[in-house]
């Protein structure tokens, strides 16, 4: 993970409220499992590429963990999820 936000590429600047919206379902829904098409379906079918890409820069960081179609919050977000800091 990289120290200083300013150092982040431009995509994933952009790309923050997506990562946040993905992330605040995950966290809503756990334990269910939400599979990728649920959260194109949820989100919008019009961002796939944008939803996807947000998946990508949270598994990056150890956010999120995909196994097959499924994404899940790790324990890491749902630990800071329940210290409630955000």
């Amino acid at each position: 993970m990289q120290a200083n936000p300013s150092q982040r590429s431009p995509d994933e600047r952009e790309d923050k409220p997506t990562q946040r919206a993905v992330l605040s379902l995950l966290l809503h829904e756990f334990p269910a499992q939400v599979t990728k098409e649920q959260l194109r379906y949820t989100l919008g079918t019009d961002k796939g590429k944008e939803i996807w890409r947000a998946v990508g820069h949270l598994g990056q960081v150890d956010l999120v963990w995909c196994e097959g179609d499924f994404v899940l919050p790790t324990l890491a977000a749902r630990h800071f999820d329940w210290l409630e800091l955000s």
